[in-house]
């Protein structure tokens, strides 16, 4: 057991130390490598910084899982978002069944005919079927 740790931490340890070479070549070609250049001059390149991850893991640094947290989490923002807007198709299909004159963004009010009125009915119904069920 010991020895095959030892083996996996100098596996680390030789790649740990693994860098990146630039050479220029007989002909002023640049080249890039991991393995150092036997015959020319070369100069050792840091190595770029990884990229940032993200800040809201979905498990904990303890090794529990908070994944169940951030599903129920979501699931509870759609189903409050899915009621909010029930409620609004419901209230846009009130409005196109019981009045005739609606009023717009601006404050104005204004007289619908049918054909406007059937229009805002049936997609005031479509989103009640979407949201409500």
């Amino acid at each position: 057991m010991k020895v095959l740790l030892l083996t996996v931490m100098m596996i680390f340890a030789t790649s740990a130390s693994a860098g990146l070479y630039k050479w220029v070549d007989n002909e002023g070609n640049v080249h890039y490598s991991q393995k150092r250049p036997r015959d020319k001059q070369y100069k050792r390149l840091k190595a770029p910084a990884p990229a940032p991850q993200n800040t809201k893991p979905l498990y904990s640094t303890d090794g529990t899982s908070n994944k169940k947290d951030v599903i129920e989490s979501e699931m509870k923002k759609n189903n409050n978002l899915r009621e909010l807007n029930c409620t609004r198709a419901k209230k846009h299909l009130s409005i196109y069944q019981v009045y005739s004159r609606i009023r717009g963004k601006d404050g104005t009010v204004r007289d619908i005919g049918d054909e406007e009125r059937n229009r805002e009915i049936k997609k005031a119904q479509e989103a009640i079927n979407d949201f409500c069920h």
